[in-house]
């Protein structure tokens, strides 16, 4: 097992503190504090037990799971590589502050499921006996008695298959052709250690040959795309490269965080031998290291110039505007 392997299994099991975590507050909260608080309000006692309730909380157990996923693993590297092509964010995001959010999610999956209501109401009234051993009787609206061991099948049922429909599609997704599954880091390796130094000066943080599309067939096989670190900075530099390498099946994609962290080389090692991929690498390398900074300067001064040209269209723009307000305002007669 190499070490991104053992970092993703690392993170989910550590993934079950949270979340275990989360349904014992959850489920104290249910049994201790909740009933006190709908026993104060009837509004609030039927919305809490109400089917539209019980249906939000399976939707934000959905939405922290698909969180969750997004941010731990091998996925978060992806992740963050989104948030920064966003632009401007309120905060830095890096890969620590996105497994803090994976945690974060696994608890509120948790939480959410543990306090979730278990029947439609939680007291029994006095001198109502149970109606068959270890089953507890409460009465709905209707005054007819409901089980709670019934309702609490149901929730195990529904939980489980939410459950098992987002591991398979996860599963499904990481099983694809350069997913998180089909994919290892070899950047640790020895024999890649000058490609390590060759690019690790780079301002870059995305660097990608003959990536899959979704049917899972490789494209682009005469250029490398680059990505900066800079946050919210929508630039990709192009380098050529020969083709004769997509002949001989190479993709590989490599990802860090900051311009000061070794690259993760991504590559399918099923597909791809590693004396191909090392000699295209070596070969990329010089090319990428002499051609790219000034082409990242090519695209800076071009993009700024871009934006002089639309900040004097939007100041002009402007000044016709107020220009033609000014005008309207004296253009009536008395």
């Amino acid at each position: 097992m190499n070490r991104q392997e053992s970092d993703m299994v690392f993170w989910m099991l550590l993934l079950w503190v949270p979340l275990l975590l989360g349904v014992f507050v959850g489920t104290w909260l249910r049994k201790h504090v909740h009933p006190q608080l709908m026993a104060r309000s009837r509004l609030l006692g039927r919305t809490a037990n109400s089917g539209a309730t019980t249906v939000v909380n399976i939707l934000l157990i959905i939405a922290w799971a698909g969180v969750m996923m997004a941010c731990s693993g091998m996925a978060a590297p992806k992740t963050l590589a989104w948030l920064q092509s966003l632009g401007a964010l309120p905060i830095q995001p890096s890969l620590g502050l996105l497994r803090g959010v994976s945690l974060f999610a696994a608890f509120m999956i948790g939480y959410t499921g543990g306090a979730m209501p278990r029947g439609a109401s939680t007291q029994q009234p006095p001198g109502e006996l149970a109606r068959a051993p270890g089953a507890t009787v409460s009465r709905a609206g209707n005054g007819q008695p409901v089980n709670k061991h019934s309702n609490m099948k149901v929730y195990l049922v529904i939980t489980g298959t939410i459950a098992v429909g987002l591991g398979l599609g996860m599963l499904n997704t990481g099983l694809k052709k350069g997913g998180f599954l089909t994919t290892s880091d070899v950047g640790g390796l020895p024999e890649l250690a000058r490609i390590q130094e060759q690019l690790r000066p780079l301002e870059a943080c995305s660097l990608t040959y003959q990536e899959r599309d979704r049917r899972g067939q490789r494209k682009y096989p005469t250029t490398v795309f680059i990505r900066t670190c800079t946050l919210g900075e929508y630039i990709s530099v192009t380098i050529p490269v020969p083709a004769t390498w997509a002949a001989r099946g190479v993709g590989f994609e490599m990802l860090r965080s900051s311009s000061s962290e070794p690259w993760e080389i991504m590559v399918e090692k099923n597909d791809v031998p590693f004396p191909d991929l090392k000699e295209a690498l070596e070969h990329f390398a010089p090319l990428i290291a002499a051609q790219y900074p000034e082409k990242l300067r090519e695209q800076r001064d071009n993009a700024n110039r871009m934006d002089r040209h639309l900040d004097e269209q939007a100041r002009e723009r402007d000044r016709v505007e107020k220009e033609r307000k000014e005008r309207a305002k004296t253009s009536y007669p008395e």
